[in-house]
């Protein structure tokens, strides 16, 4: 392709959403979700390689070069090759930045690279299509399996009863470990049926509780038995008047996933507002 064929692109889309930096920047890095193009590596991490095809026509290879968690990501295209007209954009990186807006996130995304000179309108339609419609639309989609109750009891005893008392509520005597420390790890083993270990990743006393699952494995389902891996179970307490109010979300349980109905239905929104809400409330377990 001739050199003159060839212009410096340098195209900014922005858009707000009503999230906290924190999770846009989660959504801006699970790629494989919302990019326009087929991903294939491992998740976005600092130095991380991956490649994006569009059937077997059009290809790139990417690095991460920049990783800023919840501020900034930056990759650049290593190799390219567009084999219909050997287009090569190569150089070309691909940066996202992350603005507070009081409570709302800026994220703004910019194309710093080259472009064919007759395709530069194009460019700026596949920029504006990719963030303002498929980001916008993925960010700002509600999935995440939720559910919340109001309790009669102090926020402390919430707080006690999801991080010293979780056998009592959910696992029983299959579960093995701890979760009141930063890193404390539990496993909850049902032979035959479910397999999850999951590590205290965040805690904000009486008022938050986030788990990390590490490892997974559901053996009843047919695809993948392994879709709870790398989701987040998180408990954030609030009050309400003279009420306790416990907002639970499963993130990364989300419609579409093949254990999403029996998960929630005869899973979470059992054991959530059944099991723990009577063992907080009279002191009940439903388990040992």
């Amino acid at each position: 392709m001739p050199e003159k064929n060839y212009k410096a692109a340098n195209y900014t889309v922005e858009i707000e959403v009503a999230k906290s930096p924190k999770d846009v920047f989660e959504h801006v890095i699970d790629l494989s979700k919302w990019w326009p193009e087929e991903f294939e590596g491992e998740r976005i991490k600092p130095g991380t390689e991956f490649v994006f095809k569009t059937g077997n026509g059009h290809y790139s290879k990417n690095k991460v070069v920049e990783f800023v968690p919840n501020n900034k990501v930056v990759w650049i295209t290593t190799e390219s090759v567009r084999k219909t007209d050997n287009y090569d954009w190569t150089g070309t990186k691909f940066i996202f930045e992350l603005i507070p807006h009081g409570n709302n996130t800026a994220l703004r995304f910019t194309y710093d690279g080259v472009v064919l000179e007759h395709e530069a309108d194009k460019l700026a339609e596949i920029c504006e299509m990719t963030i303002k419609e498929l980001f916008y639309n993925y960010v700002t989609a509600k999935k995440d399996f939720t559910a919340t109750i109001e309790l009669d009891r102090f926020t402390q005893e919430v707080f006690k009863a999801i991080t010293e008392d979780v056998a009592k509520w959910w696992g029983g005597k299959d579960l093995i470990g701890n979760s009141t420390k930063l890193n404390d790890e539990f496993v909850i083993r049902h032979p035959g049926a479910h397999y999850s270990k999951q590590k205290l990743i965040e805690i904000i006393p009486d008022r938050k509780v986030v788990w990390l699952v590490t490892e997974s494995e559901l053996s009843w389902l047919q695809k993948d038995k392994h879709e709870w891996t790398n989701t987040k179970i998180v408990f954030e307490i609030t009050t309400k008047g003279d009420k306790t109010v416990l907002h639970f979300t499963h993130e990364g349980l989300v419609p579409g996933k093949e254990c999403y109905e029996t998960c929630t239905n005869r899973g979470w929104d059992i054991v959530i507002k059944n099991y723990l809400f009577n063992f907080i409330t009279d002191g009940k377990a439903a388990f040992i």
